[in-house]
């Protein structure tokens, strides 16, 4: 299925085509090292947000810019109309991990991958999370999971950062304040949210871009 995919966006897109022929080598080993039809959609995921990206004419990629320094970093770097740059990190849900319609552990759930990812987003650059789902993610749920780290970072709750691998509520405060934006996958499309306590904010006409794309 997923070659039949691949094909079809390489078929559709000079633009992916290119990206796909110039990282083929890379997209080959992430193929072959996938262990069960769980890896195969994470690659997948990776995939379809680099032919959503690649649609929008103002944004050019790199594929795992970070990898060549041997430093754990975000999936894409994107420049946007030739002079801005950001990263995109592509997280993808598990069906295991919101098979539960209980939105108190979907919450939960979403705690823990922006606990993950906060951790790897680089200083310097703005950074957007783009998390791929077999369906939509709940904007209250997001919301709440937002809420929830940020009332425990400024209540100063160390021991529970600490616990997560971080070296306190100020250490998880400075890598949140890294993220710029989240991307999730609603009916339709994606949508944008923006972190008002980033230190590097997404310009508006970026935003924008990002708000028109969808998914393949």
């Amino acid at each position: 299925m997923l070659r039949a995919e691949f094909a079809g966006w390489v078929r559709g897109s000079r633009r992916f085509a290119a990206f796909a022929e110039v990282y083929r080598g890379k997209i080959r080993a992430k193929l072959r090292h996938a262990r069960d039809e769980g890896g195969l959609r994470d690659v997948r995921a990776e995939l379809v947000a680099a032919a959503a990206l690649l649609s929008e004419p103002g944004f050019s990629l790199e594929y795992e810019k970070y990898a060549a320094a041997r430093t754990r970093g975000p999936d894409f770097t994107v420049t946007f109309k030739t002079h801005t740059p950001f990263n995109v990190e592509v997280r993808r849900i598990r069906g295991g991990e919101l098979d539960t319609a209980d939105a108190e552990t979907h919450t939960a759930k979403l705690i823990a991958v922006l606990l993950d990812k906060a951790g790897q987003m680089p200083p310097s650059i703005p950074n957007v999370l783009w998390l791929s789902a077999d369906g939509p993610i709940d904007a209250d749920e997001l919301a709440g999971a937002v809420a929830t780290l940020r009332r425990l970072a400024e209540r100063k709750d160390d021991d529970y950062f600490a616990r997560r691998g971080y070296r306190g509520a100020a250490d998880f405060l400075g890598q949140y304040q890294r993220l710029s934006g989240i991307v999730r996958p609603v009916t339709g499309g994606l949508a944008l949210w923006l972190n008002p306590l980033a230190r590097h904010r997404l310009p508006a006409d970026l935003a924008a871009a990002l708000g028109r794309l969808r998914i393949a």
